[in-house]
Parts: structure tokens; C-alpha cells; sequence
């Protein structure tokens, strides 16, 4: 579980890409893919060609308020149908992190926390692969890699609090946080083969991670009026996942037909020592397997393409809590997930229609039941009682010329949200953490276009996106249905002496996502690309968020506790990157990889 200060679980916003998007650039996930999957990128290479030493060296600096920097080398070498790969990276600097957070505690008492907190953070990232890829035969392919890296961050935080009981004084704090992680190692393997046997494809995948986390924190408090408190905690986190993928294809009739199989069995333990009087050590552990069959049918009449698959997946959760299996917590899921997508081109209109059920299981750190100690009078933990979200989505796109439209809604049942509960024998303290809510419907819709004008190639795209929630909030049910709009455009001009312009800008309303109102956002970024040398070597000179307006402020709404968070870091960021090209040529690699859904839940 991420914890920095004010429980980052509940630091909630938009996410929403700058790029703009065009539909039938990505493809339905069918049954072959994690019923968690929402979308999937399918690219076919053509066999690449040419033999030898290929690589790229790019490095990039940046400032922001504090300086960071990234360093890439990628290594290649490439004889018949042998190719090894060798790659090293770093990302390292010291980030911002300033903010105002103003919190209402409703209780027996109305306590109000109004908090100024400030700091940063250091961090260092090292990351090394290596691999090869091995071609023979007509369209056989086996390879595998390996990466291992190590990451350290250090943070430095101090703050000041005025807490009110019932509106009147109570209380000042001074508060100095210190947190150091350290995580080593992060091994990741994965091993294919990728061929056909007659008119039978054959792709085959499988997947080891194991990776260790350690962080320690200091929480000082210095009371005015009462006495002061210092709590430590040290947690040491493992994670592992094995995971294999085996998908079969083969003609049929006027298409296709894909059967396959896909297991994963992955491991999340925490161990937890804190020396704070309200709280305990805990030793957690979370098993869980998850065996699925799957079988997708492709077919194409005249103009038309259809698919349908069908997906089943058997999970077996397990939590232990110091070594001892918890049943109330233990369950097993037995899911059908279907899936159908149509396709046509009706006088140059392209159309598409799909529907997919799909699931989104909790983060582990969701599910970790280890409590943290925020300040005195809030606490931030997970639930190990969350249920997996079912999703069902409909969504109809159209492209026509230059322009395009897309409309999507999406129901979910047991959305898992951010929310507070009474902790303790009286239920003064709350307790941040996540909760299953019986339901949330939303709607996007987009319409956009790109065109050329001589040297500028504009790309415009605006939508708004909207929701149905309601909740309980100081004692009557609240509801959360405003909208949120979206302009974006991005410019490209082609400068003389083939440099290159581009301008990109977006603009965001306020509005509500889940239990959260954000505040309305906006950029405008800049960036010159020069080439040199038969583009071998290129510089690139960027400036992001260029009036400083890109923060996303935010007020959480709950039955308990209301939250205002208003940032004041400076987003502002200029950056130079040098990269330098050698004998470039497409990867061979193949391996698709296993789990991956799985993998994003650590």
C-alpha cells in the first residue's frame, strides 16, 4: 500500500490522455484476453530484415521546480535468425510535493484539520533486460528474456496543523514525516514460441515475477496543548506470479476460430511492525489462482465482421493472517464472461459495435488488511472483504473522411471506491480505506478530427464524460451526476529546415469522478524536433504545462470525513532530450507475455 502523509489511496483525479485517439486504431478484447482487459493494440510485422549491431542512446533532462533526469541504452545483435538484446536504463531526481489539505471529521465531536504539508521526494530507478529471439523454419519463433532492476525512494515532509473541535481551537501540530523504500529485486522472465503447424497457429507464453519492497516511516507530532507522539513502522512486501498462456487458431469457414487456456497463481505478503499504541503488527498473505478457458469465433460476410467469444475463469482466493487461513475472507469466483463486436463500411462510414462483460479485480493493496497511521485522528488501511467489479460496456464508434465519433456506456456492480469508517471502541478516529458500492453507470462520448493545412496538421477532440453515483453523506444520500467536458487539440508545423512544432492543449471542467469533485484543469505544451544525420541523431526541446495550471485539485465526499485537497506544486516542466540511432530494425521478439492483468494488481 502507497503511504505518504495523507493517504495517497484517497489523492483520487481524472486520468485522462493528452493523445488524441481515432477508433479502430485498438481492438475489442476478446475471450483469449483477461476478463480485466478493457482494450488491446494488435500489430502484425512483416519479418524484419538485416543483420548485425543496432542500438539507441537517448538521454533526457528536465527541470521542473527540482531536476530529474532519464537515461536509455538498447543494444541489438542480429545474425540469421538469432537476435539478442541487451537493455539499461535509469530514471532518477528530486520531485515536489506541496499542498493544503483541509479535512471534516463528523463524529461525536466535528473536528476540523486544517493542514499545510510540504516536501519531497528523492528517487533513483535502475532497470537491465536481456533477452533473444531465434527465428527458423517457416514462421517458428522462440525466445526469452529476463529484467531485474532496483529502485529507492527517500521523502521528506513537514507540516502544520490547526484542529478545531466543534469549531472552536483545540489543537496545533507540528508534523515531520519521513519515509524511506527500497525495492530489490524486481525480477521478471518470460519464455515463447510463436509458430504454425499446417493451417494450426500456436502461441505460447509463460511468465515468472518475484520482487521484494521494503519502506520504513516516521510520523513525529508536536502537540501545543497535548502530549506529543512519535510512531514508526517498518513493512517488508513480497509479491510473486507465475503465469502461462496457451492460445490455439485455425481457419474456419469465412474467418477464424481461437481456443486457448490461461493460468496464473500469484502470492501478496505483507509483513508490518509498528510501535503505535492504537495499532497492531500484522503478518498478511493473499493467495490466489486463477485457471481460465476461453474460445473467440471471427467471421466476415461481404462488409461485414463479426466476432464472438465466451470466457471462464475459476479463481480461488485465499487470505492468511498470521499464518492462519481467514474463511470470512477466502471465497472462490466461477465467472462466464461473452464478448460480440460488429464491423462495416457503409458508403466510406466505418461503424463498429461491441459489448463485453469484464471484471476488475482490487488491487492487493486494496485487499491488504495492514493498518497505517496517518495522524491521531485518521488512519488508512485496505479491506480484505472486496469483491471483484463486473463490468458491462456498449460502445459504438463511426469514422467518415477525416472525422470521427465514439459513445460508450458502461455499468458497473460493485465498483470499489474510496470511503471512511469508525475505527476503535468509540469511533472518534477514521479509518480511510475502500469499500464495494452497489453500483455506477457512466457515458463518454467524443467527436473529433484531423485535417492538413499546408505546413500545420491540426487534430481536434472534444467529448464529456458523465455519471450516475449516489452515496451516503452527512446523513442523506448525495448525489455525484455532474459532468465533466473535454477539449483537446494538437498542432503539428513542419518549420523550415525540417523542424518540426508541435502544440498541444486540453481543457477539463470541473465536474465529478466517483466519489470525488475535481476542479477544472488545463495545458498548453510545446516541443521543437530537430533531426541530424539521416536522422540518426535527434534533439528535441520541450515546455509541459506552460502556465502552470495542470493540478488537479479535488474535494472526496463520504458519510464521515469530506476531504479538501488543493495542490501548490509547481507542474511547469522543461525538458532537452539527445537521442542517437544506430542501424535500427524492428524487434523479432514475440512473446506477448502471461498474466498481465494479473501482474498490474501488484
Amino acid at each position: 500500500m502507497d503511504r505518504n502523509g495523507i493517504a495517497l489511496n484517497t489523492l483520487m483525479f481524472i486520468r485522462m490522455s493528452s493523445n488524441i485517439f481515432y477508433p479502430f486504431s485498438t481492438i475489442y478484447p476478446g475471450s483469449g484476453y483477461s476478463a480485466s482487459v478493457r482494450a488491446v493494440i494488435r500489430i502484425t510485422l512483416k519479418a524484419p530484415r538485416g543483420d548485425g549491431f543496432s542500438g539507441l542512446i537517448s538521454a533526457q533532462g528536465a527541470v521542473q521546480r527540482y531536476g530529474r533526469t532519464m537515461e536509455r541504452l538498447n543494444l541489438k545483435y542480429r545474425t540469421g535468425g538469432l537476435e539478442a538484446f541487451a537493455n539499461f536504463g535509469y530514471f532518477g531526481g528530486k520531485h515536489e510535493d506541496n499542498n493544503t489539505i483541509d479535512m471534516l471529521t463528523r463524529s461525536s465531536v466535528q473536528w476540523t484539520q486544517l493542514m499545510e504539508q510540504g516536501g519531497h521526494a528523492v528517487i533513483n530507478d535502475f532497470y537491465a533486460k536481456a533477452g533473444f529471439s531465434y527465428m527458423f523454419g517457416k514462421g517458428h519463433s522462440i525466445g526469452a528474456y529476463y529484467n531485474n532492476g532496483f529502485k529507492k525512494s527517500d521523502s521528506r515532509h513537514s507540516g502544520f496543523s490547526r484542529i478545531l473541535a466543534d469549531g472552536k481551537p483545540y489543537d496545533e501540530l507540528s508534523v515531520d514525516i519521513r519515509e524511506n523504500g527500497k525495492t530489490m529485486p524486481r525480477h521478471h522472465a518470460n519464455v515463447y514460441y510463436n509458430g504454425k503447424a499446417g493451417n494450426l497457429g500456436i502461441d505460447f507464453n509463460m511468465d515468472f515475477m518475484w520482487r521484494k519492497k521494503r519502506s520504513e516511516l516516521h510520523n513525529g507530532e508536536s502537540s501545543g496543548n497535548f502530549e506529543d507522539a512519535t510512531v514508526s513502522s517498518h513493512t517488508v512486501g513480497r509479491s510473486r506470479l507465475f503465469a502461462e498462456k496457451l492460445v490455439l487458431s485455425h481457419p474456419l469457414w469465412k474467418g477464424g476460430i481461437e481456443v486457448g487456456q490461461e493460468y496464473t497463481s500469484s502470492r501478496f505478503a505483507t509483513d508490518y511492525r509498528t510501535d503505535a499504541a492504537m495499532l497492531t503488527s500484522a503478518d498478511s498473505r493473499v493467495d490466489e489462482s486463477n485457471i481460465a478457458g476461453f474460445v473467440g469465433l471471427s467471421q466476415s460476410f461481404g462488409a461485414w465482421n463479426v466476432a464472438a467469444g465466451l470466457r471462464y475463469e475459476h479463481v480461488a482466493f485465499s487470505y492468511l493472517e498470521n499464518g492462519q487461513r481467514r474463511e470470512d475472507m477466502s471465497r472462490t469466483y466461477d465467472n462466464l464472461f461473452p464478448s460480440f463486436s460488429v464491423a462495416t463500411t457503409l458508403r466510406k462510414v466505418q461503424l463498429a459495435l461491441s459489448y463485453t462483460h469484464k471484471t476488475q479485480r482490487p488491487s492487493y493493496s486494496s485487499l491488504d488488511g495492514t493498518i497505517d497511521y496517518i495522524n491521531r485522528f485518521t488512519f488508512e488501511g485496505g479491506n480484505p472483504y472486496l469483491r471483484p467489479e463486473k463490468i458491462h460496456s456498449v460502445e459504438l464508434s463511426g469514422a467518415w473522411s477525416r472525422f470521427f465519433g465514439q459513445i460508450s456506456y458502461s455499468y458497473k456492480k460493485d465498483p470499489v471506491l474510496n470511503t471512511t469508517v469508525p475505527y476503535g471502541d468509540d469511533g472518534e478516529i477514521k479509518l480511510i480505506t475502500k469499500e464495494n458500492f452497489p453500483k455506477i453507470q457512466q457515458v463518454e462520448a467524443f467527436v473529433g478530427g484531423q485535417f492538413r493545412l499546408g505546413i500545420w496538421q491540426p487534430k481536434v477532440n472534444a467529448g464529456i464524460m458523465a455519471q450516475w453515483l449516489s452515496i451516503d453523506y452527512d446523513g442523506r444520500r448525495m448525489s455525484l451526476n455532474n459532468p465533466i467536458g473535454l477539449v483537446q487539440g494538437q498542432n503539428a508545423i513542419h518549420l523550415p529546415a525540417d523542424i518540426w512544432l508541435n502544440v498541444d492543449l486540453q481543457w477539463m471542467s470541473a465536474g465529478n469522478g466517483e466519489n470525488a469533485r475535481v476542479n477544472s484543469t488545463s495545458y498548453v505544451n510545446a516541443k521543437l524536433y530537430k533531426a541530424f544525420f539521416n536522422n540518426s541523431f535527434s534533439v528535441t526541446l520541450e515546455a509541459d504545462d506552460i502556465y502552470n495550471r495542470n493540478v488537479r485539485d479535488f474535494t472526496f465526499y463520504n458519510k464521515d470525513v469530506t476531504i479538501f485537497k488543493t495542490s501548490s506544486i509547481t507542474n511547469r516542466t522543461f525538458l532537452l532530450t539527445l537521442q542517437y540511432t544506430f542501424n535500427v530494425t524492428r524487434d523479432r521478439y514475440r512473446g506477448r507475455g502471461a498474466g498481465g492483468a494479473e501482474m498490474n494488481r501488484f
